[in-house]
């Protein structure tokens, strides 16, 4: 692809064109604009990683985002709010499926996506509430920061 990114520049570009799109969304009229920027950080970081070396930096922010915008713009699109905090978690989940099917030598996506996953079913097909209503607001922000810090840390072996 070293011919339609010009070989640098890719993610700040993309990111940019991201940004761009999500601000143009709003006085465009579509609902819930704000989550689209999630998407399209996704798929910057999408992008990235296709023109790039496959580097697993630039996956997980891809699938994390694309699945996260994912989850938030599907109950809106199709008028599904009884269950979108089970929508949300089920695509955060397949996001982590997805990094853990392109990148099978490492099991922690894995696990962050049965986890997630437990708790989306358990939300949307028995109404149990794994996670206490008072650390709700912070499950997702705890397991995007944790992603994070995850990718930081993680050693350079792979």
């Amino acid at each position: 692809m070293r011919g339609i990114t010009g070989g640098r520049g890719v993610l700040g570009g993309a990111v940019l064109l991201a940004v761009g799109f999500a601000v143009l969304l709003p006085p465009m009229g579509v609902r819930d604009a704000g989550a689209y920027l999630f998407l399209f950080l996704g798929v910057a970081f999408l992008i990235a990683y296709v023109a790039g070396t496959q580097q697993f930096v630039y996956l997980v922010p891809a699938a994390t985002m694309i699945g996260f915008g994912l989850g938030l713009i599907i109950p809106t699109a199709f008028s599904l709010q009884a269950e979108a905090s089970a929508i949300f978690l089920a695509s955060l989940a397949a996001a982590f499926v997805v990094i853990y099917l392109l990148s099978p030598s490492r099991k922690i996506p894995l696990i962050v996506a049965a986890v997630i996953g437990v708790v989306a079913l358990a939300d949307l097909f028995a109404k149990i509430e794994l996670i206490p209503a008072g650390f709700q607001p912070y499950f997702v922000p705890v397991i995007l920061i944790v992603t994070g810090a995850y990718l930081i840390l993680e050693p350079r072996t792979h």
